[in-house]
């Protein structure tokens, strides 16, 4: 189940999923300061929400959201890559830690929202279509160097960490934010749902940052419910195994 929708306003206020009996799909965010964080915890907590966040991650040891988590009571974790690479550890070996710590919480979609390290095959090879991430900018499913809005114009894509000033000093009309399958190429992967921002005549470069990550606080929530729902309906046979390997 696949959704690319540019303008979602009218499913907004709509209940997603609205029957609590269904099964619920354990999910992990893994943040920065987690700047999206709130917004996600509110999407799992509607009536027949189909997420259920058992953790929080974060390689960053002060952050915001991380200590928010803890706050109410989320179970939260600081794993930091720097304190591995200071003690001269692998990154594939901080990875299979990582990987292993979302296994014993039986996670079984894993959210990156502001996680800024690159992810390496073989953790991607331990959640197989099971990994989504949020991006301040419009993507495509494929290296392409340019991407249709919805009225036909191309712009340029914006992939990695400075992708909004990038946009900003491109000029771009309109920009936005993507919810993607993460895969081994960077922000790059199956488009699950996208939103575009159009950049307003008294924008600054603030302002337009604001908005685009208004639209992620609104996509990325539905996004999460869509794949937990795909991962609930065709799953059931992995989510079996991966509960009997922990």
């Amino acid at each position: 189940m696949i959704v690319e929708a540019n303008n979602l306003s009218e499913t907004k206020e709509q209940p997603i999923l609205p029957d609590p009996t269904f099964a619920t799909c354990k999910v992990a965010v893994l943040i920065g300061n987690g700047g999206r964080l709130q917004a996600i915890v509110a999407g799992t907590q509607i009536a027949g929400s189909r997420a259920e966040l058992a953790l929080v991650v974060s390689y960053k040891q002060y952050s915001v959201g991380l200590e928010w988590a803890r706050q109410n009571g989320l179970a939260a974790q600081y794993l930091g890559w720097a304190d591995w690479k200071a003690k001269a550890q692998s990154r594939a070996e901080f990875d299979i830690a990582l990987a292993d710590l979302l296994e014993q919480h039986k996670i079984e979609l894993v959210v990156l929202a502001g996680w800024g390290l690159l992810l390496s095959p073989p953790f991607l090879a331990r959640f197989p279509g099971r990994l989504i991430n949020v991006h301040p900018a419009l993507l495509t499913a494929t290296l392409a160097d340019k991407v249709a809005l919805s009225d036909g114009r191309l712009i340029p894509v914006f992939r990695g960490n400075h992708a909004i000033e990038e946009a900003w000093a491109a000029k771009v009309p309109v920009t936005g934010c993507t919810v993607h399958y993460v895969t081994e190429e960077m922000d790059v992967g199956p488009v699950i749902l996208k939103r575009e921002v159009p950049r307003l005549p008294d924008d600054t470069l603030e302002s337009l940052k604001a908005h685009i990550h208004a639209a992620e606080e609104e996509i990325l929530p539905l996004a999460i419910q869509l794949v937990c729902q795909k991962l609930i309906l065709t799953g059931e046979e992995s989510r079996v195994n991966i509960q009997e390997r922990v």
